[in-house]
């Protein structure tokens, strides 16, 4: 049962998330809810998901246990909410753990936020054994649909496609300094997205010193004003523009004198800007790779493009995991059934036993006891399914019928 972003704002989503600090008591009380087995949750900026296995019908209760565990009136946001059983469930939770179901189609960090999750239910002892085989079986799945598949390889937004232009130009990104200019979405989706592939080193150039002060402390870069850029650009390895500036912010001039200040170390230079930021004559310039916005959305169409084969790639995958899990999971329930008939055998014959110990001992005849017992043994055992075999046969059950033929009377 969950909330994500395809079905719900994240003005709604905030409502429903947990702190990872509560989890472990949550995870407690949900697993005291009447018919809940075991119990997983996932909790992330795009979902919040309750994986849980069951004895009962359980999902009026657990939809009530989710706004009471948030302090929202019950079924307030119980229009959002999926709710997917067995073989949905398993192909589900393969699809968000590689990736496929997230809002950057392939990101990898989904995968250690669950995993992290799963960890987190087994050291509160909510997870059983059904729900426990499904989260390593979904591990297993995700982990082939990312190794057969590009699903994760390609970039699918523009931060994403910088980063995949600056690898194949620098190699190791650690090192590299990056100068932002602007401080607007873009940017500030740039400098979120730079920081997570380990681009720590980021200056922010900006018109306006109370928003180049804030996003500055917001992502522990320096803050500099616009006149600052020549001075600036010979310590950069890679520069990002994307300002509403109506003129050329970084002039042919400007970056030549920068790149025989640098050695001629290449320079990334990324114009996001519409009218353009960076004088396009700087494009023949050696050392300078210099791309606009129209070159990065070509990138990411085609990477768009490769992802839909990739998912196309990814179902085929994630059905045949799920039907994998299905037939353990029936096997499970056949082993159940098997203990449950053979147990209720057991419970039979040393009832009957000890009533004939009872009578051997008080001297009755052995051979008569022995006899009584074989006799009163079949009736119990064949009681049960006479009378549902008689009703079959009233109600022409044909099915039932015939498996009582191959389970009983196949001797082949």
């Amino acid at each position: 049962m969950g909330i994500s972003h395809q079905t719900a704002p994240i003005a709604i989503r905030e409502r429903l998330a947990f702190a990872a600090e509560s989890l472990p008591e949550a995870l407690t009380a949900l697993a005291a809810v009447p018919g809940v087995r075991g119990c997983v949750i996932v909790s992330t900026c795009n979902r919040t998901e309750l994986y849980l296995s069951a004895s009962q019908p359980i999902t009026r209760t657990v939809i009530e246990w989710l706004h009471e565990w948030h302090g929202l009136h019950p079924g307030q946001f119980r229009e959002h909410l999926y709710c997917l059983e067995r073989s949905a469930c398993v192909f589900h939770l393969i699809k968000v753990i590689s990736g496929a179901d997230s809002m950057v189609l392939g990101e990898p960090q989904i995968a250690g936020q669950v995993k992290q999750a799963w960890a987190t239910a087994r050291d509160a002892s909510t997870l059983d054994t059904k729900l426990d085989r499904m989260f390593q079986h979904a591990f297993a799945g995700a982990k082939r649909v990312r190794t057969q598949t590009a699903i994760g390889r390609d970039p699918v937004s523009l931060p994403f496609a910088a980063l995949r232009l600056a690898r194949q130009i620098f190699g190791d990104l650690d090192p590299l300094q990056v100068l932002l200019v602007g401080a607007g979405e873009m940017i500030e989706d740039c400098a979120v997205h730079f920081l997570e592939a380990g681009l720590s080193r980021l200056t922010i150039a900006n018109r306006s010193p109370e928003r180049r002060r804030a996003l500055a402390e917001r992502f522990g870069a320096q803050g500099h004003g616009l006149d600052a850029l020549p001075d600036l650009l010979p310590a950069h390895d890679i520069v990002v523009s994307c300002t509403a500036s109506s003129g050329m912010l970084l002039s042919r001039a400007m970056i030549q004198r920068a790149l025989i200040q640098r050695r001629h170390h290449p320079v990334l230079a990324l114009d996001l800007a519409v009218p353009r930021d960076i004088e396009p004559a700087s494009g023949d310039l050696d050392d300078l790779f210099l791309y606009t916005i129209d070159d990065l959305h070509a990138i990411v169409e085609t990477s768009q493009h490769n992802r839909q084969e990739a998912q196309r790639q990814a179902t085929d995958i994630i059905e045949s995991e799920t039907r994998s899990f299905e037939r353990w999971l029936r096997l499970q329930d056949t082993s159940d059934t098997l203990k449950g008939l053979r147990n209720r055998a057991q419970s039979e014959r040393d009832q009957l036993l000890a009533q004939a110990r009872a009578q051997l001992a008080a001297g009755r005849d052995p051979e008569d006891v022995l006899q009584r017992l074989s006799h009163r043994l079949v009736n119990r055992l064949l009681h049960g399914p006479s009378i549902r075999l008689r009703q079959a046969a009233e109600s022409a059950d044909e099915e039932l019928l015939e498996a009582a033929r191959f389970f009983f009377l196949d001797e082949s």
